[in-house]
Order: structure tokens, then C-alpha cells, then sequence
């Protein structure tokens, strides 16, 4: 960089943004209570992450009308979305008991599967499957569609 190129109010404004950003960092390292379970950093870690995610969503929108009308846009993605992970987990979960039966049909070693490790993951899959379906296809009419018309 030339000498001529420095101008002393964005060396200024530069240095005093760096002194901003270090001195709210203490503050905030000062204030918060830093966990020693892992368990309860994780937790505030993901409280942040969702009110900073609820900000984002906030600062887009134009108003409160239009904050709604954002929200109920998300959900209904998040609800479509939700549907078909359940969905994949479900059946999953249902094939996974299936393959359990396999073995269990087999002779040798690996016929020692209990009929538990059949029967829960058989029927876990199954309302996990139906919870997605009704989320995907039912879901105007039990009320989750959301605020937009």
C-alpha cells in the first residue's frame, strides 16, 4: 500500500471500530457466566443461534404484518420439511426392524435378536412415518398451514 493512499479518518474510524469490537467482547465475556457442563454451553449455543435466526427473520420483514406473513411463510416450509425427514426416519426406523427380523430367521451368531429389537423399531418407524404423512398431506386440516390465506 502507498503512503499517499492512507487517509488518517479511515485509520481512525479502522482503529476505533477494533477498540469497539474488543471492548464489547470483554464486556459480554465479563457478564456471561460461563458453564462448565458441556451440556448446558450446548444449550446456550443453541439459544443464541435460534434468537439470532428469529432476528434475521425480524430484520427482513416490514412490520409486524409482514414479520407474521414471514413467519407463516417458514413454518409452512418448515412443516413440509419436517414431513419428509419424519417420513425418511420412519421408514428407517420400520427397516430397520425389518432387518432385525432377517436376522433373527437366521441361523448361527447373529440369530440372538430379541423380539423387543424387532417389535420398537417395527412400530416407532410406523407412527414416525405417519406423524410425516399427516405433516405433508394432511396439514391444512389439522391447522398447521399457517397465518396466509
Amino acid at each position: 500500500m502507498k503512503l499517499s493512499n492512507l487517509n488518517p479518518l479511515n485509520l481512525l474510524d479502522e482503529a476505533g471500530r477494533f477498540v469497539h469490537v474488543k471492548l464489547t467482547a470483554a464486556a459480554v465475556a465479563a457478564a456471561t457466566p460461563s458453564p462448565r457442563d458441556l451440556q448446558q454451553r450446548r444449550l446456550m449455543q443453541i439459544g443464541a443461534g435460534v434468537t439470532l435466526l428469529g432476528l434475521a427473520a425480524g430484520a427482513h420483514a416490514g412490520g409486524f404484518a409482514d414479520l407474521f406473513t414471514v413467519a407463516a411463510t417458514q413454518g409452512d416450509s418448515m412443516k413440509g420439511s419436517l414431513g419428509k425427514i419424519f417420513a425418511a426416519g420412519g421408514f428407517g426406523g420400520a427397516g430397520y426392524g425389518g432387518y432385525n427380523w432377517w436376522r433373527k430367521g437366521k441361523e448361527g451368531e447373529n440369530s440372538q435378536v430379541k423380539g423387543s429389537q424387532i417389535v420398537v423399531p417395527l412400530l416407532g418407524g410406523s407412527a414416525l412415518a405417519a406423524t410425516g404423512f399427516m405433516l405433508v398431506k394432511a396439514g391444512e386440516t389439522v391447522g398447521i398451514a399457517g397465518l396466509v390465506p
